[in-house]
């Protein structure tokens, strides 16, 4: 009787150290970022062009940039309680960071019926 239960221990020892094996190997082909994926930020851009801007509600997510960028030829702002781009004048850009979740609603403070809106999950 000793004979079998030192078969079976054996046995399982085999199969925990080939588990054991196969796990690490499984691991180490993963990587340490396979346990957790980290999203990637994404640029998203705002023209603005014949007083108005294009797309004039956009949806993004937390720590996305959003570039806007004047096509008109006389200068623009987007302003909100969240940010503010100062003037930016004909042919150039301003890029912002969306680290806040929530909607904020914005205006070209020039041109007041200009209006857009953020919205950041």
């Amino acid at each position: 009787m000793p004979r079998r239960s030192s078969r079976r221990s054996a046995s399982s020892r085999r199969a925990l150290a080939s588990l054991a094996a196969a796990l690490g190997a499984l691991a180490c082909c993963l990587g340490p970022s396979a346990a957790v994926e980290t999203p990637q930020a994404t640029t998203h851009t705002v023209v603005m062009d014949a007083v108005s801007f294009k797309p004039g509600v956009l949806t993004v997510k937390r720590g996305d940039s959003i570039v806007w960028r004047n096509q008109d030829p006389f200068p623009h702002t987007a302003t909100s309680s969240a940010f503010d781009s100062q003037s930016i004048a004909p042919g150039q850009s301003w890029t912002y960071t969306a680290n806040t979740r929530g909607e904020f609603s914005y205006v070209c403070t020039f041109h007041p019926t200009m209006k857009g809106m953020l919205r950041v999950q």
